[in-house]
């Protein structure tokens, strides 16, 4: 809403030019391979691009915003883009050249968190003198500079934030003026200011199942609304491998892996969760994926199969005792902690019962709010963390570059430490390779040797809600590499 893009899709997954002139081709000279294995492109500033104070948006605040991303001081959530770019020049105001440290068949879709501007008339100053504070004040809330359909008008911390159209906006003016956005924290009062028409449309994660379930039943049943669901995302369990304090080092063997997957009542766990709009999940791809078939019918399956567990984990040497837990032979019980957000710690409990059925020890470690941005923290758990992430190609974060360091403050998102060699290397075919049919070959056996060493254990995909009135059209959800609703914002409008 607040924020433009070089490029963005389709909600079908066209790559469409949005601050870019065009998409950076080979064909049109603007995407450039070297024998050295590195890669040049050049995006061109489409004219008349602006910041909503005004001041034109110049390829020098792509290069500014590219410095501050890659400040291991700043807080940036996902760098994962910005680490493949060794290079990045501003050739006159209106070029950006980009050099790869090694072919990224995205590096001509910038789009969402890959390489934002930040303008430099505004804040280069205080990133300079003041770097201390400089994510702090009101820049970056109520006096915010963005490059997006909309601007902040107004914002009341709290209560509401009304966003005014940029009547100039580089792909011209949005189709709606004025859209009050309001923070309601209770999920029951959102409920019912839709119900009672006080707002037009809200989403997921605001409003949850149960309260979608209703409107569903009492309100788009007389036609005054509609609902959407979709998947994009998926639920999971990533296991401990790397050395952090009371770390249960029993999930080094694969057997404990494959069994505390076997535990899992994923089905049963998806229904609880979303009442049946969501579906339980075997690997990190949705249904809607061509190549999921493929995926489906070749990847190690562990249905939920209590008694596999408990074999497996005799195997690996887990012996039941009088009190019924699990311990091994100099008597230690296989003591499980899983931690989890507020957010799925329903998800949470349900694994850690699971667990508990076949004799683990388990446990829930709910990180408090205060926490969650605490990178260390998050990444130090002891066996098993329940967390999502959106699915594609370029959000597959198990590998071993991502492991969290002291160095970049823990900020790689591969919390738990998993590191294969062969994952390594198919992961990063998928997202290298320019030949459509290597790259699925590498997603297949990407798959399937994760799925064979059991390296996370996949939940479920959470469905992803829309309620609006029927009044309101245009909101169609999020396309994968997109995260959230509003990226089509601009073709939004309010029928009569």
């Amino acid at each position: 809403m607040f924020n433009s893009y070089l490029t963005y899709r389709g909600f079908e997954g066209d790559l469409r030019p949005m601050l870019a002139q065009a998409i950076p081709s080979q064909d049109n000279g603007d995407r450039v391979l070297h024998a050295d294995g590195t890669m040049d492109t050049m995006y061109r500033l489409r004219e008349g691009a602006h910041w909503h104070d005004g001041t034109a948006l110049t390829a020098d605040d792509y290069v500014f915003g590219f410095e501050v991303a890659s400040d291991p001081d700043m807080p940036v959530v996902n760098r994962q883009v910005i680490a493949l770019m060794s290079d990045i020049r501003a050739i006159d105001n209106r070029s950006l050249q980009i050099t790869w440290s090694r072919p990224y068949i995205f590096a001509n879709a910038l789009a969402y968190q890959d390489l934002n501007p930040l303008p430099r008339h505004a804040l280069e100053t205080r990133y300079r003198s003041a770097k201390a504070n400089f994510t702090q004040g009101d820049g970056w809330t109520s006096s915010y500079i963005g490059t997006g359909p909309f601007r902040v008008e107004s914002w009341t911390p709290g209560s509401k934030l009304i966003a005014r159209a940029d009547p100039s906006w580089v792909l011209g003016a949005a189709k709606l003026d004025t859209i009050e956005i309001r923070f309601v924290a209770d999920p029951g009062a959102l409920l019912a200011q839709l119900l009672s028409g006080e707002i037009d449309l809200t989403n997921a994660p605001a409003i949850g199942v149960p309260e979608a379930l209703v409107a569903r039943d009492q309100w788009v049943t007389r036609g005054e609304g509609y609902l959407k669901t979709w998947d994009t995302r998926l639920h999971y369990l990533e296991f401990q491998y790397r050395d952090v304090p009371n770390r249960q080092p029993a999930i080094d063997d694969v057997r404990v892996r494959q069994a505390l997957t076997h535990a899992v009542d994923r089905p049963a766990l998806a229904e609880a969760v979303t009442s049946g709009l969501g579906s339980d999940a075997e690997a990190f791809m949705t249904p809607q994926e061509p190549l999921y078939p493929v995926i489906d019918r070749t990847v190690t399956k562990y249905p939920f199969d209590p008694a596999r567990a408990t074999t497996l984990l005799a195997e690996a040497g887990w012996q039941p005792t009088a009190g019924g837990l699990l311990a091994n032979g100099q008597g230690q019980t296989l003591d499980a902690e899983v931690a989890v957000t507020v957010r799925q710690q329903q998800e949470a409990t349900i694994v850690a019962d699971n667990w508990k059925t076949v004799g683990v020890n388990s446990s829930l470690n709910v990180i408090p709010p205060a926490r969650e941005q605490d990178r260390e923290y998050r990444a130090s758990f002891r066996t098993g963390y329940v967390g999502e992430r959106t699915v594609g190609p370029d959000n597959f974060y198990w590998t071993t570059r991502e492991i969290p360091s002291p160095q970049s403050r823990f900020a790689e998102l591969n919390r738990g430490g998993f590191s294969d060699p062969e994952v390594d290397r198919l992961a990063a075919i998928t997202v290298s390779s320019f030949d459509p049919d290597d790259r699925a070959r590498a997603t297949v056996a990407l798959h399937q040797r994760m799925a064979e060493l059991a390296g996370y254990l996949p939940l479920m995909f959470p469905v992803e809600i829309i309620l609006a009135r029927r009044t309101v059209d245009g909101p169609v959800g999020n396309y994968g590499p997109q995260p959230g609703i509003t990226w089509n914002v601009f073709e939004w409008q309010v029928s009569q």
